[in-house]
Protein backbone atom coordinates (compact mmCIF):
# COMPACT_ATOMS: atom_id res chain seq x y z
CA UNK A 1 0.00 0.00 0.00
CA UNK A 2 1.03 3.83 -0.25
CA UNK A 3 0.96 6.28 1.79
CA UNK A 4 -2.65 7.16 0.90
CA UNK A 5 -4.05 4.02 1.08
CA UNK A 6 -3.95 2.73 -2.76
CA UNK A 7 -2.45 -0.43 -3.43
CA UNK A 8 0.85 0.17 -5.12
CA UNK A 9 0.76 -2.56 -7.76
CA UNK A 10 -3.09 -4.37 -8.91
CA UNK A 11 -3.16 -7.42 -11.08
CA UNK A 12 -5.97 -9.02 -13.34
CA UNK A 13 -5.42 -12.36 -14.79
CA UNK A 14 -8.24 -12.99 -17.39
CA UNK A 15 -8.70 -15.73 -20.34
CA UNK A 16 -8.17 -15.25 -23.90
CA UNK A 17 -8.97 -17.50 -27.05
CA UNK A 18 -5.06 -17.16 -27.40
CA UNK A 19 -3.93 -16.71 -23.59
CA UNK A 20 -3.98 -16.42 -20.27
CA UNK A 21 -3.34 -12.43 -19.72
CA UNK A 22 -1.76 -11.46 -16.49
CA UNK A 23 -2.22 -7.28 -16.26
CA UNK A 24 -0.42 -5.27 -14.10
CA UNK A 25 -0.71 -1.99 -12.84
CA UNK A 26 1.11 0.89 -10.09
CA UNK A 27 5.32 0.26 -9.54
CA UNK A 28 7.30 -3.18 -9.92
CA UNK A 29 9.43 -3.06 -7.32
CA UNK A 30 10.72 -4.84 -4.84
CA UNK A 31 7.69 -4.67 -2.49
CA UNK A 32 5.34 -5.61 -5.05
CA UNK A 33 7.25 -8.19 -7.44
CA UNK A 34 6.17 -11.15 -5.04
CA UNK A 35 2.39 -10.10 -6.39
CA UNK A 36 3.20 -10.47 -9.48
CA UNK A 37 5.06 -13.82 -9.23
CA UNK A 38 2.72 -15.30 -7.17
CA UNK A 39 -0.31 -13.99 -9.76
CA UNK A 40 1.77 -15.45 -12.87
CA UNK A 41 2.75 -18.41 -11.17
CA UNK A 42 -1.15 -19.27 -10.17
CA UNK A 43 -2.25 -18.61 -14.21
CA UNK A 44 0.51 -20.77 -15.34
CA UNK A 45 -0.58 -23.47 -12.68
CA UNK A 46 -3.68 -23.42 -14.73
CA UNK A 47 -1.93 -24.80 -17.64
CA UNK A 48 -3.04 -21.81 -20.39
CA UNK A 49 -2.05 -22.12 -24.03
CA UNK A 50 0.21 -18.92 -23.68
CA UNK A 51 1.28 -16.50 -21.29
CA UNK A 52 0.46 -12.37 -22.15
CA UNK A 53 1.69 -10.18 -19.21
CA UNK A 54 0.69 -6.82 -19.69
CA UNK A 55 2.78 -3.89 -18.24
CA UNK A 56 1.22 -1.14 -19.55
CA UNK A 57 -0.26 0.22 -16.25
CA UNK A 58 3.32 -0.32 -14.83
CA UNK A 59 5.20 3.25 -13.90
CA UNK A 60 7.93 1.73 -12.61
CA UNK A 61 10.26 -1.27 -13.05
CA UNK A 62 12.84 -2.07 -10.47
CA UNK A 63 15.24 -4.73 -10.53
CA UNK A 64 12.70 -6.93 -8.13
CA UNK A 65 10.01 -6.63 -11.82
CA UNK A 66 13.20 -7.51 -14.24
CA UNK A 67 13.97 -10.69 -12.09
CA UNK A 68 9.81 -11.82 -11.97
CA UNK A 69 10.14 -11.22 -16.05
CA UNK A 70 13.63 -12.80 -16.54
CA UNK A 71 12.25 -16.04 -14.15
CA UNK A 72 8.97 -16.19 -16.31
CA UNK A 73 11.04 -15.76 -19.82
CA UNK A 74 12.62 -19.32 -18.15
CA UNK A 75 9.59 -20.65 -17.20
CA UNK A 76 8.14 -20.74 -20.04
CA UNK A 77 10.58 -21.59 -22.18
CA UNK A 78 11.16 -24.70 -19.87
CA UNK A 79 7.62 -25.39 -20.60
CA UNK A 80 7.70 -24.79 -24.29
CA UNK A 81 4.47 -22.14 -23.87
CA UNK A 82 4.87 -19.05 -25.99
CA UNK A 83 5.59 -15.88 -23.83
CA UNK A 84 4.74 -12.47 -24.64
CA UNK A 85 5.11 -9.20 -23.01
CA UNK A 86 3.02 -5.97 -23.60
CA UNK A 87 4.32 -2.27 -22.93
CA UNK A 88 4.53 0.96 -24.53
CA UNK A 89 5.79 2.63 -21.37
CA UNK A 90 9.15 4.31 -21.76
CA UNK A 91 10.11 3.43 -18.24
CA UNK A 92 9.72 -0.13 -18.58
CA UNK A 93 11.08 -0.35 -22.23
CA UNK A 94 13.83 1.33 -20.84
CA UNK A 95 14.57 -1.21 -18.01
CA UNK A 96 13.86 -4.45 -20.27
CA UNK A 97 16.23 -3.01 -23.27
CA UNK A 98 19.30 -2.24 -20.90
CA UNK A 99 18.94 -5.40 -19.10
CA UNK A 100 18.95 -7.02 -22.36
CA UNK A 101 15.40 -9.31 -21.47
CA UNK A 102 13.95 -7.44 -24.40
CA UNK A 103 15.99 -9.60 -26.77
CA UNK A 104 14.93 -13.05 -24.58
CA UNK A 105 11.42 -12.51 -25.57
CA UNK A 106 8.29 -11.03 -27.21
CA UNK A 107 7.65 -7.55 -26.79
CA UNK A 108 4.44 -5.54 -28.20
CA UNK A 109 3.22 -1.88 -27.38
CA UNK A 110 -0.63 -3.48 -27.80
CA UNK A 111 -1.99 -6.48 -26.52
CA UNK A 112 -3.67 -6.46 -30.12
CA UNK A 113 -0.31 -6.97 -31.17
CA UNK A 114 1.00 -9.94 -28.81
CA UNK A 115 -2.39 -11.51 -29.70
CA UNK A 116 -2.19 -11.02 -33.42
CA UNK A 117 1.87 -13.03 -33.03
CA UNK A 118 0.11 -15.90 -31.27
CA UNK A 119 -2.38 -16.33 -34.09
CA UNK A 120 0.05 -16.24 -36.58
CA UNK A 121 2.78 -18.71 -34.59
CA UNK A 122 3.20 -21.64 -36.95
CA UNK A 123 1.24 -24.55 -35.93
CA UNK A 124 -1.16 -22.76 -34.04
Amino acid sequence: MTDDGTPALTVRIRTLPEAVVVAAAGDLDLGTAPVLRARTRAALDGGPGALIVDLGGIAFCGSAGLQVIAELVAATAAAELPFAVVTDRRPVLRTLRLSRLDATLALYPTLAGARAWLRERPGE
